[in-house]
């Protein structure tokens, strides 16, 4: 199996990149990479970490996309940036199992329904983002960002393609719930409302309605909405979990008599870590795209970038993509 990574996406790139893809190749022996970004950084850091070289091809590129760069501009106006030339070996290929990147979101989702395009059934294809819960089990949410606007068959359809995700990865009957401001049916924007009769009379596993402070609670392990709302949702939480993690700090640190006590509470402190550390390590796939196409976090560390590529790997082992197309049929 074949993975292709943009070397050159995210704040901690190029290195925190290279450590990962290097991390990737130690972990599963039959895997390959094909990377684009500065060759002779990568060469060295291959060559020092003792990889074989016919386990890797480079494609060689020294330009970034940035956040300022347009979405829907940046390949016409930097042909030769890693997420251009990514996307065009992508396109072309058929030995690449997936995509996996840091770079900008609207680029890389712009890139992915251009180049690649749709999955023969899928509307519109959506991102989902992971998040911890109280039971520590982690829930999906999509549209993470993707459509702003959505129709309620899109919902339905995110449903299906989320449902097929958890199943290949293990989840024997995943619970579904449509994002909303209550609980009782009948409840929502007509939108909403309207999903949630398409899910109700589906053969999938349909909770109902979810409201978002019981998407925190493990109530559902996928949560549908349109790109707006479940954008806005998911950074309001992602900021409330840096405010308080930064109050938390600040109280701890305050004096050597906190410091002192915080002590006695380390092991308790690493275990209230654990599922946020394993969710920031997630990657977000692109689903609904003809190729793999996984999202990691801007801010990602080398063991995200790991993470992301194991994942691509498995999701395109385990036939990901025929199965979101067979199970759209249905």
């Amino acid at each position: 199996m074949k993975i292709l990574v943009d070397v050159l996406g995210g704040d901690n790139a190029p290195k925190a990149v290279i450590e990962g893809a290097i991390s990737a190749l130690n972990k599963k022996k039959d895997l390959d990479l094909a990377l684009v970004g500065p060759k002779k950084e990568i060469e060295e850091a291959f060559n020092k970490a003792k990889i074989d070289s016919s386990r890797y091809e480079i494609i060689e590129s020294n330009e970034a996309v940035l956040n300022t760069d347009h979405p829907s501009l940046f390949i016409k106006e930097k042909p030769n940036c890693s997420m251009a030339l990514a996307f065009e070996e992508l396109r072309k290929r058929d030995d690449l199992g997936g995509f996996v990147s840091a770079g900008p979101t609207g680029a890389l989702l712009t890139g992915a329904i251009l180049r690649i395009g749709r999955i023969q059934g899928v509307a519109r294809p959506c991102l989902m983002a992971t998040i911890p819960t109280r039971t520590e089990k982690l829930c999906r949410v999509l549209d993470a960002g993707a459509n702003m606007d959505c129709k309620p068959e899109y919902l339905y359809q995110f449903a299906v393609m989320a449902d097929t995700y958890l199943k290949v990865l293990g989840e024997e009957k995943p619970r579904i719930a449509t994002l909303s401001v209550g609980q009782e049916e009948g409840k929502g924007n007509e939108v909403s409302k309207a999903a949630y009769e398409l899910l109700k009379a589906s053969e999938l596993n349909f909770v109902g309605n979810i409201e978002g402070d019981h998407v925190l609670k493990g109530e559902a392990d996928i949560v549908v909405c349109d790109g707006f709302s479940g954008n806005v949702f998911l950074k309001s939480l992602e900021e409330a979990c840096y405010y308080i993690s930064d109050k938390f700090k600040a109280a701890i640190f305050k004096n050597i008599f906190t410091k002192l006590a915080a002590l006695t509470m380390i092991k308790g402190l690493k275990n209230v870590k654990k599922p946020f550390e394993y969710a920031n390590k997630a990657s977000a796939p692109l689903l609904g795209c003809k190729k793999l196409v996984l999202k990691c976090h801007g801010k990602a560390k080398p063991e995200a970038f790991e993470a992301g590529i194991l994942e691509a790997a498995l999701l395109a082992e385990k036939g990901l993509l025929k199965q979101i197309e067979d199970n759209l049929k249905i």
